[in-house]
């Protein structure tokens, strides 16, 4: 090949690269071209057109990795649902988001152009964030729990975007704790116990989300993590007499008699005044079978309480129990004499029973146990109009 012939080759070739290069950038403007066309149809209301143009970019090599791409794919998402689109639109409108911030993040594939679009995606966060946390919290009142949570997670996520790093921006607790309640009415009690364990962590919500936890362990039945919950709970917030009563009651329910009765007395330091934890003692000496003491807790109860149905009702049970075993004792006695005092002393405790059983009955007129009760009473003593009374209420139940 001559000087010429390869001089010309040369040059054929520098024509043919540029030719090229100058295809390359022209595909990629044209590209780029329908991101900006789509922003504009999106500007006038047209949105299947933006839609069409947005989609193209969104799978084309040359946009698809470009921020710009999504930040204007979340603003055709978020016109979407401003025109009655489905409450995903703007859960896929935050998902843009976080893609453009991602991509923007790492720059093209040679690492060029890291944090070129930063402050424009900054700009379009702080429009739509407002419109995406009101989205969440009407779908919250509206009981759709699973796109509430959707949204407050991504609430909180965006928030936390290292684009935001210099900022300090705080983790928003609110968001966090709803985020808790919509896991949990969405039956998503992992997530749920995980958004309620960082609110007690922030100290948002206090004692309300200790008992949200308390509810969720119910629920899964963790009994071992009720009472570590409930604990640090009055450890927390000493002076919610919601969180000791139901660490009272958990203990009770649990049999854990021991550490109820500890909690009941450090509970009536606290508060001497409350009825129902001398109530809750009196049960724990009656489970006990220390029914003097149990006795002198209900009749306390009683004096800061006249119409407190549980104590009313186990003063009246003390008596009627207490009685029945002093009847079966004195059955078993041979001689006549002694039968007879011990009859009529048994006799005497039946009656000292039936007026709390008929004050517990005036407190709640279909309890059935009271009921029964009275019943076995008036037929004891011969109390005919009153025993047929009550025979009438237990019928008519």
């Amino acid at each position: 090949m001559d000087l010429q012939t390869k001089q010309k080759s040369t040059k054929m070739k520098r024509i043919l690269f540029l030719f090229m290069a100058v295809l390359v950038v022209a595909t990629s403007c044209a590209q780029k071209g329908k991101v900006a066309a789509a922003s504009a149809f999106i500007d006038n209301g047209d949105l299947a057109a933006a839609e069409a143009r947005i989609k193209d970019a969104l799978e084309h090599d040359k946009t698809k990795g470009w921020p710009r791409t999504y930040i204007v794919a979340a603003n055709l998402a978020t016109a979407q649902f401003k025109q009655g689109a489905g409450t995903d639109k703007i859960i896929e409108a935050a998902d843009h988001y976080f893609t453009a911030a991602e991509l923007d993040r790492k720059g093209d594939e040679k690492g060029r152009g890291i944090g070129r679009a930063e402050k424009e995606i900054k700009v379009a966060l702080t429009f739509f964030m407002p419109e995406f946390q009101n989205a969440g919290i009407e779908a919250f009142n509206a009981n759709d729990f699973e796109n509430a949570l959707a949204v407050f997670e991504r609430v909180i996520g965006l928030n936390q975007l290292p684009l935001y790093e210099e900022d300090n921006m705080p983790i928003d607790s609110v968001f966090v704790y709803y985020s808790g309640l919509a896991a949990n009415r969405s039956q998503q009690f992992d997530k749920a116990e995980k958004y309620f364990e960082e609110t007690i962590e922030l100290g948002f919500a206090e004692g309300d989300a200790i008992l949200l936890m308390h509810e969720l362990y119910v629920e899964k039945g963790d009994s071992s993590k009720m009472a570590a919950n409930l604990r640090r709970g009055f450890e927390l917030y000493p002076d919610d007499d919601r969180i000791l009563t139901t660490l009272i009651n958990h203990y009770l329910s649990t049999e854990q008699n021991e550490e109820a009765l500890n909690y009941l007395n450090a509970a009536l330091e606290k508060d001497p005044n409350n009825p129902s934890f001398y109530n809750a003692r009196g049960v724990l000496y009656d489970l006990s079978k220390e029914y003097e003491k149990a006795e002198a807790e209900y009749k306390k109860a009683l004096e800061l309480r006249e119409d407190y149905f549980e104590p009313t009702l186990n003063l009246g049970v003390i008596y009627y129990n207490r009685a029945a075993e002093e009847m079966n004792a004195a059955n078993d006695l041979s001689d006549n004499r002694a039968y007879e005092a011990a009859r009529k002393a048994a006799e005497a405790t039946f009656r000292q029973s039936m007026p709390f059983m008929e004050r517990a009955h005036e407190l709640r007129p279909d309890d059935v146990m009271v009921l029964e009760t009275l019943k076995n009473l008036y037929y004891r003593f011969e109390m005919t109009d009153k025993y047929n009374e009550v025979d009438s209420i237990l019928k008519g139940l």
